[in-house]
């Protein structure tokens, strides 16, 4: 008997542990990024790796998911102020706050500089000294300030689909983005072919969500929730489903 009560006991402390049904989770989404991450129907998030994940982990989590889309300079002010929950595919060093919460790893990427198949190759970071390089307004590149100063010339734009429009119209030879959305561009967009398969790899990284302590959700139960994904090969079903046949 006393088995079966403290058995009962930690049930019930899970159920109510976890958030009610159709309670609502709100995600920060950047207008900065474009497919794979997110697919846009003016602000309104339709689609994407972002969308599809946090469908998946609203579902495990019993909650309703809702997106919210942002500049990229307004995400973690609205994390600060309670208006969203969650902030994915980040990491802590592109963010101000020191007392954010972060999961474990969601995506697994790869910053590259890219050019068009006319472009000489770089050989290394040096070589970039002084060259406008498309850049997004309000991102991070702290191993191009470290390693070049001010010799890191930003030409900032909205987004990596706007940066790449002017790369293929010659703007600059040159642009910083990730190897997920340069991977799907390179099989998907109309001018596929004027992409160089050659690039530049800078560093691999891991991104995270981030959550302020005393939110909806614990850090263990985003951190269950993911792993729950991963296990039943949601989570890669997911990112098969976005890379396009050649």
């Amino acid at each position: 008997m006393k088995i079966g009560f403290a058995l009962l006991s930690s049930l019930c402390s899970i159920a109510l542990a976890l958030p009610a049904g159709g309670a609502e989770l709100v995600f920060a989404v950047s207008t900065g990024s474009a497919m794979p991450m997110t697919r846009f129907q003016g602000i309104e998030l339709t689609g994407g790796l972002l969308k599809d994940v946090g469908d998946a982990l609203a579902r495990e989590l019993n909650v309703r998911p809702r997106y919210l889309t942002l500049p990229r300079k307004r995400v973690e002010a609205a994390l600060a102020d309670g208006k969203v929950d969650l902030l994915c595919d980040l990491r802590p060093e592109w963010l101000d706050g020191q007392r954010w919460q972060w999961s474990n790893p969601v995506f697994s990427n790869k910053m590259i500089i890219v050019g068009r198949i006319e472009t000489a190759p770089l050989g290394n970071l040096r070589e970039l000294a002084g060259a406008r390089t498309g850049t997004i307004t309000g991102y991070r590149y702290p191993v191009l300030d470290h390693e070049l100063g001010p010799q890191f010339v930003r030409d900032d734009t909205d987004s990596d689909d706007l940066n790449l429009r002017k790369l293929l119209r010659r703007r600059f030879d040159y642009m910083l983005t990730n190897s997920l959305y340069y991977d799907y561009q390179r099989r998907a967009h109309a001018e596929r072919a004027r992409l160089s398969r050659t690039v530049l790899a800078i560093e691999p990284f891991d991104t995270y969500c981030a959550l302020r302590p005393g939110g909806k959700l614990t850090l263990a139960q985003v951190n269950r929730a993911l792993l729950a994904l991963r296990k039943n090969g949601r989570m890669q079903a997911i990112l098969e489903s976005y890379q396009p046949a050649n």
